[in-house]
């Protein structure tokens, strides 16, 4: 059995900053690909849906086959260091504004 929530399908054009991801029920979805950040080592992305951009996913990006793979985040502490991150990150680019 598949343990990502979501299926990661290919964007229309290479420099898209859109993908489109299939939920557990094969419902397709557009999210904006918000930030991309590495951690320890392991890299995440940060997505907000299209037409909610308050509606935010944090997957673990890992690469089978050659292809990108979106992946639920199991562990709390984990999500909480992605997070933290990416607040960090936020707060650097206010800071330079």
């Amino acid at each position: 059995m598949n343990d990502n929530l979501f299926e990661v399908l290919e964007p229309e054009h290479e420099e898209s900053d859109v993908v489109e991801l299939l939920d557990e029920n094969g419902v397709p979805t557009l999210f904006n690909i918000i930030a991309n950040l590495e951690l320890d080592g392991q890299e995440y992305a940060i997505l907000s849906n299209v037409e909610d951009e308050d509606d935010v996913l944090i997957f673990k990006v890992t690469e089978e086959n050659d292809e990108f793979v979106f992946e639920t985040i199991e562990d709390e502490d984990e999500l909480n260091s992605v997070i933290d991150a990416y607040n960090e990150l936020l707060d650097d680019m206010d800071d330079e504004e």
